[in-house]
């Protein structure tokens, strides 16, 4: 397994780099690649199937200029911003991977796991795809199985800003009192909450845990990947026909 750190790119490139790589894992043109994400912005991911304005306080992203993109797999929402969270994908030939799914993600996330734990994170996978703490979520994992390839992507929270994330996701009309606070607190597990250790070393972690059991290696993106995902980006993950749609 290869792995590219790579630098920090605007979220639709993140989404269309997905696409570009789940592509090349399935035409046989890349070994198998764990991808960490670097942002310079604030974001929201929602899931493929999701609405826009279900699930976004929608004047609030426009005023602080907030970039909400439809990922290419399903799952929740999340408000997202560097520093606070760790987001990684991997790109695996479907052989690689367990056909029953519930078996895929517990298989998958065994190494987040593991990584959590050694720094002192007392982490498990919930079935279907999250990681959790005894204290609530730290995050989830979300999939999109093509003929030949599988992207897994998981998002977890650092050191998630709780209450800029209720401004920023819709989830009720009382979000911001003491209440609902102290309520997403207890649902949402931080994992600086719970260890000494950076989120460069658990970055670090994350990437030896899945080193051993797929392989070591480092990798980078081609010029090509990033042209076709600059070109994709524009064409559907920057567009409001993609990211609004009902």
């Amino acid at each position: 397994m290869r792995v590219i750190h790579g630098d920090p790119f605007p979220e639709p490139i993140h989404h269309a780099l997905d696409q570009v790589l789940l592509d090349r894992i399935a035409t046989g043109e890349r070994e198998p690649v764990l991808r960490f994400w670097y942002r310079a912005a604030p974001a929201v991911p929602i899931g493929r199937f999701q609405s826009y304005e279900n699930e976004v306080a929608v004047d609030y992203v426009s005023e602080h200029d907030i970039d909400v993109v439809r990922r290419i797999t399903g799952g929740g929402a999340m408000y997202v911003a560097p520093g606070d969270v760790i987001t990684y994908s991997l790109y695996l030939p479907r052989t690689d991977v367990p056909d029953d799914v519930e078996a895929s993600y517990e298989l998958l996330d065994e190494p987040i796991v593991e990584a959590l734990r050694g720094v002192g994170v007392a982490a498990r996978h919930e079935p279907l795809n999250d990681i959790v703490h005894p204290d609530g979520k730290l995050g989830g994992a979300a999939q999109l199985r093509v003929d030949h390839g599988v992207l897994h992507h998981a998002t977890l929270s650092y050191a998630l800003d709780i209450r800029e994330m209720l401004r920023v996701l819709r989830i009720g009309e009382e979000k911001l009192s003491d209440k609902a606070v102290q309520s997403a607190e207890q649902r949402v597990a931080r994992i600086a909450d719970h260890t000494e250790a950076t989120r460069e070393t658990i970055i670090q972690a994350i990437a030896d845990a899945y080193a051993e059991r797929y392989g070591d290696g480092i990798a980078s993106l081609a010029d090509k990947e990033i042209e076709r995902a600059e070109e994709l980006a524009a064409a559907r993950f920057d567009t409001d026909d993609w990211n609004r749609q009902r």
